[in-house]
């Protein structure tokens, strides 16, 4: 059922398998019952008016940036959210990797779900072959140790396919 059999290896750390199983299980939730809903009408549905979403600019896809400060903040569409997990995960991939961050301006989202599962073997690739006491620098406000920046990811990841999963309940919903 899980994708990982290197992860119960004796080779890797406790932390390292406690982070990966963790990643598996969002994983599972996320490939078999909330990925495959996803098509090009639930996409860019927008549950209400205030309401940030993912536009073709100049052939290109550009996410909208929302006011942070708003006394209202906008919700999202999937292809927004799925935007952001590609941001993130993307940011956080080069910078673990002595890369250059990426800025979520300058980030064109990909159009579909293929580039998250991409990202997720990377990020697998990183866990795996990454001592999770490397000290992380210029992804968290101060140094961090990859295996904080692996919890995170864990619960970013967690959060937002949650949020994609109520946003494509609630658009069946709505058709009902």
């Amino acid at each position: 059922m899980l994708n990982h059999v290197s992860m119960t290896s004796t080779d890797s750390s406790p932390v390292t398998r406690t982070l990966l199983k963790q990643l598996d299980l969002v994983w599972l939730f996320a490939d078999q019952h909330v990925l495959p809903r996803i098509d090009d009408a639930a996409l860019y549905w927008e549950p209400s008016s205030n309401c940030v979403s993912v536009r073709r600019i100049d052939g290109r896809f550009v996410a909208d940036q929302p006011d942070e400060n708003a006394d209202v903040l906008p919700e999202t569409t999937v292809a927004w959210l799925l935007w952001h997990i590609e941001w993130w995960w993307s940011d956080t991939i080069s910078v673990c990797r002595g890369e250059a961050a990426v800025g979520p301006d300058a980030y064109e989202w990909s159009g579909s779900v293929d580039r998250i599962r991409a990202l997720r073997t990377e990020w697998v690739e990183i866990l795996e072959t990454t001592d999770v006491e490397k000290t992380i620098v210029g992804l968290m406000p101060e140094e961090t140790p990859l295996r904080d920046v692996a919890g995170w990811v864990n619960f970013e990841l967690t959060k937002n396919v949650s949020e994609i999963s109520q946003l494509l309940t609630r658009k069946a919903n709505s058709q009902i």
